[in-house]
């Protein structure tokens, strides 16, 4: 809202001066108040990624970087972080790019339209906004309810909320237009104060953002601004010499604050008060650093534009060059010693067919994410013609298990499906569009197989009761809001575990074989992260820790799962319960690693090791014989 505010006021002020807009100018004030910064930002994060992320981790972050370099991170999280087993939003030191890629993206946009209307007919363009803002509004709460993702990071739901601030300015600039009276613009302020705090300290967002209720901010914002005065508390508390100070900061607050955060969890997934304490101190001593030795500087135009052109080209050259060999070279994976090795030979199979990832929208090998598609281009390896077919299903949870399944039914003479999407458990009204369109295509899909075992896992305690995991013992998983945005408005937690006992009784009513595998021990935090970070020095499996959380946690967790789960019955379903490999009553731990034994690598995705321990227990309820390539 702000950005439009201060955007429109400029362009017209230049409009109305000269009757015209220089976009050249224009450009090039955006280019040297955003890209210096962003840049020292990002090379600043080179060394820290170098150290801590693992090799597909490091490619993702150079995605990210070239993603927000080029002001379209937003269409690269909205992809990337669909799926709830990308890391954790948190880790990821760029995603706070993504409302500057809308901001860019609304500064190409707003110009020429705004150039556009003035120069037909100027006495319109009140309305042509108002009618814009309107719509996209009106777009936003729709969407927000058919594709939370889209509807948080794209510009055409985003756009209303720089309209309202684009309203403000022309109606601040026009002398003609009536305004409220005294006693209201006193009120003004403060009443939109308190809008702003509320939203931020009692308003739920997540289900409903954005949307109509972000109004309330928006607003908030609109009447703080637009009715300031000079006796006003609020005006008089935001014009001290600090705050004004934190104003001329903010732009490098922003930049920096995501990446020293980010970084820090890596180095410390537990952090204490006093390390985000420090996190704040470090974010304010190097935000003022760039604001006086970067932005001011570069801000000048006693920096002549040819400087200016030859700084930006050298320093983005050097980010992209380094973010396409970190790509090319998958990561770098021999920057790692013992435990990285171990850690990358952790990681399960992609399978692919025809080229195409068979796990829709999931990691390829190199780090990339794959392609997302209907179940009608679900993989289906007919290897026997006329055997029966193991059929695996489920969201990313079925996915890691696809290589031990595949290589089940391959030594057992049987065919092979996979119908798996990240962030799609199948379940009936749940979740995106496409997850709502593959769970009504997938009954007709399953009658292709005469003879079908349907293999079936997803992380059920998440879409049933829609909370993150918290273990309990200091790591508490983080909010996804780009999962639960749309999704935890879909009924209670009761209707949920509805959903998953008629949809799986369904496949059996059709005459499948249903193998159900009950939930895997969650662990609240990364695994992988958790042991890179203490992999200097350890050169052997004695010198690795035991990981583990508590049983009781576990099972208080999946008791609704486990109820839900409990209630389909019938002869031709089959259980198996991850919880006898991973937990131990004598123990009261569930086991995340035993030294070098991995059996995660995320906070709740088994390894190659746990998977095969899982789909081992498959094996033994469906009496088939087990391949000699399983880990034990």
């Amino acid at each position: 809202m702000i950005s439009g505010y201060l955007i429109t006021t400029l362009l017209i002020s230049e409009l109305t001066q000269s009757g015209r807009i220089s976009f050249l100018n224009f450009y090039e004030r955006r280019a040297r108040r955003l890209l210096p910064a962003m840049l020292v930002v990002m090379l600043a994060s080179l060394p820290f990624a170098w150290h801590y992320l693992l090799p597909n981790q490091l490619v993702d972050f150079s995605k990210s970087l070239m993603a927000s370099l080029f002001f379209s991170s937003n269409f690269y999280w909205d992809f990337s972080l669909q799926q709830y087993e990308a890391e954790s939003a948190l880790l990821q030191p760029f995603l706070h790019t993504w409302s500057l890629a809308v901001e860019e993206q609304y500064y190409i946009i707003f110009p020429l339209l705004l150039f556009a209307i003035y120069r037909w007919n100027q006495k319109y363009l009140v309305s042509i906004l108002g009618v814009g803002l309107l719509s996209s509004l009106f777009l936003a709460q729709w969407m927000t309810g058919q594709d939370g993702s889209f509807s948080f990071y794209m510009l055409p739901t985003r756009f209303w909320e720089l309209l309202a601030g684009s309203l403000l300015a022309l109606y601040l600039l026009d002398r003609s237009t009536p305004h409220l009276s005294s006693r209201l613009i006193t009120l003004a302020p403060a009443l939109g104060m308190l809008m702003v705090t509320g939203s931020l300290l009692g308003v739920g967002f997540e289900a409903h953002h954005p949307g109509v209720i972000t109004l309330i901010p928006v607003l908030g914002t609109v009447l703080i601004i637009g009715f300031k005065t000079e006796g006003d508390w609020v005006n008089a508390t935001l014009s001290r010499p600090s705050m004004v100070y934190l104003g001329l900061l903010s732009y490098s607050l922003y930049l920096w604050h995501y990446p020293i955060f980010a970084f820090g969890r890596m180095a410390d997934a537990n952090p204490s008060l006093a390390h985000k304490g420090s996190w704040i101190v470090f974010t304010l001593a190097l935000s003022a650093l760039t604001y006086h030795l970067i932005e001011r500087p570069f801000r000048s135009r006693r920096l002549t534009t040819r400087t200016l052109a030859i700084s930006l080209l050298t320093t983005s050259s050097l980010v992209i060059v380094v973010s396409m060999y970190w790509i090319q070279s998958d990561g770098i994976p021999e920057r790692h010693d013992y435990v990285g090795d171990l850690l990358n030979a952790s990681q399960t199979a992609a399978l692919s067919q025809d080229k195409t990832l068979c796990h829709s929208g999931g990691r390829d090998p190199a780090g990339g994410r794959g392609p997302i598609y209907p179940i009608s281009n679900a993989c289906v390896f007919e290897d026997f013609p006329g055997a029966a077919t193991l059929v695996l299903v489920g969201d990313s949870h079925a996915g890691v298990l696809a290589g031990s399944v595949r290589d089940l039914a391959r030594e057992n003479q049987l065919n092979f499906a996979q119908i798996t999407q990240v962030g799609c458990p199948h379940l009936e009204g749940n979740l995106s569009a496409l997850c709502r369109e593959r769970t009504e295509s997938i009954r007709p899909f399953l009658r292709k197989f005469e003879k079908a075992t349907i293999i079936y896992s997803a992380r059920l305690p998440l879409y049933i009761e829609w909370e993150p995991f918290d273990n309990e013992e200091g790591s508490r998983e983080p909010e996804n809001s780009n999962m639960t945005r749309a999704s935890k408005t879909k009924g209670t937690a009761r209707q949920r575990a509805n959903q998953v006992i008629s949809t799986l009784s369904s496949w059996i009513n059709d005459g499948h074989e249903l193998v159900i595998i009950y939930p895997v021990p969650e662990q609240g935090f990364h695994v992988s992260v958790a042991l890179n970070l203490i992999s200097s020095g350890i050169e052997s499996a004695e010198d690795l820790p035991v990981l583990s959380t508590s049983y009781a946690v576990f099972k208080k967790r999946v008791a609704s799962s486990y109820k839900a789960l409990d209630q389909i019955s019938g002869p031709r379903v089959k259980r198996v319960y991850p919880e006898k490999l991973f937990c131990t009553e004598a123990s009261g731990r569930c086991f995340a690693s035993e030294h070098d034994r991995i059996y995660f690598l995320t906070d709740n995705h088994p390894s190659q090791l746990g998977s095969d321990l899982i789909v081992k227990q498959v094996a033994d309820m469906l009496h088939l014989k087990m391949p000699d390539s399983f880990q034990e």
